[in-house]
């Protein structure tokens, strides 16, 4: 079986997503950011930019636009902490 990654992303108003994923890609203020189940922890700084979330057994990731934040990941599991996450087109 392979391993996820629970995923939530908060904002001040609610949490706009919470779940198993195979995948996250964040925006640091020095570019993109990849994380795998089992990465190394760690905390990041978010810039503007794009959230891209691979739901476990789905092809299409799900992209939120976000305004900055952070960036947290230990064990398995991360969470975005962001002023604002909208929902955006899949790239």
């Amino acid at each position: 079986m392979a391993r996820s990654l629970l995923v939530e992303v908060v904002t001040p108003d609610a949490t706009v997503f919470s779940g198993e994923v195979e995948s996250v890609v964040v925006t640091t203020p020095e570019g993109e950011l990849g994380v795998l189940p089992m990465h190394a922890p760690l905390v990041a700084r978010l810039g503007k930019g794009q959230l891209r979330l691979r739901p476990v057994g789905k092809e299409a990731a799900q992209v939120f636009t976000t305004e900055g934040g952070y960036f947290q990941v230990a064990e398995d599991k991360a969470i975005v902490l962001t002023d604002s996450a909208q929902a955006a087109d899949a790239a």
